[in-house]
């Protein structure tokens, strides 16, 4: 029977040890006692090579082919050279707790190279992007400790959750055996705290597991591509460990696993490599020289010793061919570089991180719609009646909300005819804001004066010079918050609030009839639009308007203008004077400032647009402003009423402003017709030229034919003429109300005639002898036409199929081409 060597101890037995040669089974005593021999001298190479490896390399959790015990009584060392218990513990503990920083240093690094670190108190490890708002890490309580976390009043060790959970295959493997309770009795944890641990871990440690087994299949295959060429190679397995008989935990099985720092080192240098892009420079010099033999700290972090002097392995005894062995690679060298961000800071601060935060606690969150519930009118009606800053903010706000809500019906939205007190209180509030007990002042008309009108670009003038001035936010002026409202609203500002919330109502048609038959509304919205002159300066005539303010404000009621000037019916005795002539004025400050009233290519080239590219439309402002005038002026009764209220200068300066914005030059006209928003541009200058025209007294009519400057006659046949004559015949009829409106223009012009004068249109009397013909007969028109010295192009105009069958252009512009020889 052949002696049994354990414990990696070999027994030496002396050249005449008795043998029993009925015991060797027929065996040769000499061939016996060398095998003796060769027995003893393998035990001796096997102690003194782990007598030379330190203690916790020479731990294996597998089986030795040589003996048939457990991997924890094959390992330990003879009874003579063994450690003290105590030393042995301590040195346990430190490899365990440098093992489980490297582990949480890992785990830090895979989750911050993903762009969600894990929180500073769990790992120890700073994370300067880490916010505790929006991290999915935020509801893992940390524990004392890091590493540990907290989870039904217990401790839990990262580290010893995932060997426990590695020993038993990985998570994949627990939820088909259910071996979630037996890690739930390891930890002393509740069963209600399984579905929290579950979630922990897929959360914390599930990545590391699929990146760790990744890089042991990695190393398999790179050791499976070595053993195709060196067959003698040991190889490393795929599986998981298993889990230990002796009713361990596995955190000491994982600790005696020999490749455990090589992985979490490998694993570490895998994610630095791809953060850093960078490859580490290769080990030039030897194990030994760098760290030396026999420290168990350094063996925990850079691997086995790769030196393969173990001691005399051969005797000359031994006479078995040597056994081939792997040239292992020397290691790499390890560059550690220090972790360096960009400072952002100025004197010590951060200033981003600051403004971040301060806008954070600033930002309000959105409201949803359905948070309002149900609205009470008559609740609102009285919020804004009490004047309380609260009240009114909560009125105001829900009120804007709801005048932008549209009906069942597109043209329907909010009914403020169904609330005409809330009407009244919200134009209460504006009327006290603004002007108090200032009662309104009406001017006496006399239409010959000549007063001056403010335009919109001598406005924005002033609040450009304003505002350039040193220190021009530190100056108190009008509009300009008082320190005795303290925490409450400006008054400006509840004022443009309601002027915004009347735009929005106006937008819809069914509000149209209601908000235009208010004649408190248009005379206070157009009120609180005017300005006053004091000391060559110009002011909002509201003390607690500012020139910014006031542009807002005039916008908005030019806007709300917009869409009740079809509704809007001036009768004399009921409607204001005031009211006529503040529309006008408010109507001409965006269309009179010279610097304005220029041709639609000078428009374009004054904004900097090339021709070429992306044509610009006209001025939106100025459009609309064109659209009020020529639909409020649409009806005869609203031209006369300003041409008794208007004074007549400035009617003229308007005339003379729209005349200079027709186009003149063949790139104006080649602008024209490429673009719709010009040519209705065009189109509305012409009319509200008829409708000046039709209000103009015979005297400035007169002064429109001699105003050879002004070229009126010259610029309105150019426009027949390219609009009409020179353009294919399939494309005059898009155009026919334009020239028609061009010729009734010139027409009346060339009367001089009051277009109010309404004795000419009375019929004769009947009497005896007369007959049907002559009643009526327009007498012969004396004198030469307006257009008598254009009288080829006339004909041309003529013989247009258009025009010739037309029973009133025909007339007309024969008429106008008319020579008194």
């Amino acid at each position: 029977m052949l002696p049994q060597i354990g414990n990696g101890i070999s027994q030496s037995f002396p050249s005449d040890f008795p043998f029993d040669s009925s015991s060797l089974n027929g065996l040769d005593a000499a061939q016996a006692k060398k095998q003796m021999q060769m027995l003893a001298a393998v035990g001796q190479a096997r102690q003194l090579a782990q007598m030379q490896r330190p203690v916790m390399e020479g731990r294996n959790s597998g089986f030795s082919p040589a003996s048939n015990q457990p991997p924890h009584e094959q390992n330990q060392p003879p009874a003579p050279l063994s450690e003290p218990p105590m030393l042995q513990n301590a040195r346990n503990a430190n490899v365990y707790k440098e093992r489980a920083h490297g582990f949480i240093v890992s785990i830090a690094s895979l989750f911050a190279k993903r762009n969600q670190p894990l929180p500073p108190a769990l790992t120890g490890i700073p994370a300067p992007n880490y916010d505790s708002l929006t991290s999915p890490f935020k509801d893992i309580e940390p524990g004392s400790e890091p590493g540990f976390f907290r989870l039904a009043a217990k401790e839990i060790n990262m580290f010893q959750l995932w060997t426990m959970v590695w020993q038993r295959g990985g998570m994949a493997n627990l939820g088909k055996d259910n071996s979630w309770q037996l890690i739930l009795q390891a930890l002393d944890l509740p069963e209600s705290a399984l579905s929290p641990l579950v979630q922990i871990y897929k959360k914390t440690l599930l990545p590391f597991e699929h990146m760790y087994r990744q890089n042991i299949m990695e190393k398999s295959k790179q050791q499976a591509a070595a053993n195709g060429q060196q067959p003698t190679t040991p190889q490393r397995s795929l599986a998981p460990p298993s889990l230990p008989s002796s009713g361990q935990d596995g955190v000491s099985s994982i600790l005696d696993a020999p490749n455990l720092d090589q992985d979490l080192l490998s694993l570490k240098r895998k994610l630095e490599q791809e953060e850093e892009g960078k490859r580490s420079r290769q080990k030039t010099e030897t194990v030994d020289n760098v760290f030396p033999a026999g420290s168990p700290s350094d063996q925990a972090f850079v691997g086995p010793s790769t030196s393969t002097n173990s001691g005399p392995t051969s005797t000359p005894a031994m006479t078995a061919p040597p056994r081939t062995r792997q040239e292992v690679p020397s290691r790499r060298k390890i560059e550690y570089r220090p972790l360096a961000r960009d400072v952002d800071s100025y004197g010590g601060r951060d200033l981003k991180a600051i403004e971040t935060e301060f806008l954070n606690s600033t930002r309000r969150p959105l409201r949803e719609l359905n948070e309002w519930g149900h609205i009470d009118i008559d609740a609102l009606t009285l919020s804004i009646r009490s004047r309380l800053s609260t009240e009114l903010s909560y009125a105001l706000a829900t009120l804007t909300l709801l005048s932008t809500m549209k009906g069942q019906q597109p043209s329907s939205g909010f009914p403020i005819s169904n609330c005409p007190d809330l009407l009244e209180e919200i134009l209460d509030l504006v009327e006290d804001l603004a002007f108090g007990d200032v009662e309104d002042v009406h001017e006496t008309i006399n239409l010959e004066d000549d007063p001056r009108i403010v335009t919109n670009h001598d406005l924005v003038d002033i609040v450009y010079e304003l505002g350039s001035q040193p220190f021009a936010g530190l100056e108190h002026r009008q509009g300009s918050k008082d320190v005795d409202v303290g925490p409450r609203q400006r008054p400006a500002n509840l004022i443009l609030t309601v002027t915004n919330i009347i735009r929005n109502l106006s937008v819809f048609t069914d509000n149209v009839p209601f908000l235009a038959n208010q004649p408190r509304l248009l005379d206070l919205l157009l009120r609180i639009c005017g300005i006053s002159e004091k000391d060559s300066s110009l002011n909002p005539t509201s003390a607690v308007l500012s020139t910014t303010d006031l542009l807002a404000v005039r916008k908005d009621v030019l806007y709300t203008l917009c869409q009740l000037a079809p509704a809007i019916h001036f009768i004399e005795g009921t409607t204001p004077v005031s009211t006529v002539r503040r529309i006008f004025y408010l109507i001409a400050s965006y269309l009179v400032d010279p610097a304005e009233a220029i041709s639609p290519v000078a428009c374009v080239q004054l904004v900097g647009i090339p021709l070429s590219g992306s044509l610009k439309p006209p001025s939106s402002i100025a459009d609309i402003a064109l659209e009020v005038f020529t639909r409020i002026c649409q009806a005869d009764g609203t031209r006369l009423f300003f041409s008794k209220t208007v004074c007549r200068p400035s009617l003229w300066r308007l005339f003379h402003a729209l005349v200079h914005r027709l186009p003149v030059a063949e790139l104006d006209f080649a602008l024209t017709l490429r673009s719709e928003p010009w040519m209705s541009y065009v189109e509305k200058l012409i009319l509200a030229l008829y409708s000046l025209a039709f209000i103009f007294t015979p005297e400035y009519k007169a002064k429109v034919k001699a105003d050879r400057r002004l070229g009126f006659k010259s610029v309105m046949i150019r426009i027949i003429q390219k609009l009409f004559v020179q353009i294919h015949p399939d494309g005059r009829q898009t155009h026919t109300i334009v020239v028609r409106r061009v010729i009734e223009t010139l027409k009346l012009i060339d009367d001089e005639e009051d277009s109010f004068d309404n004795t000419k249109g009375v019929v004769t009397t009947l009497s005896f002898g007369m007959g049907y013909g002559e009643v009526g007969d327009n007498e012969a028109e004396k004198g030469t036409g307006l257009l008598g010295c254009y009288r080829d192009i006339g004909w041309d105009i003529l013989l247009c199929r258009e025009i010739s069958n037309d029973e009133v252009m025909f007339p007309e512009l024969e008429s106008l081409l008319r020579v008194d020889f």
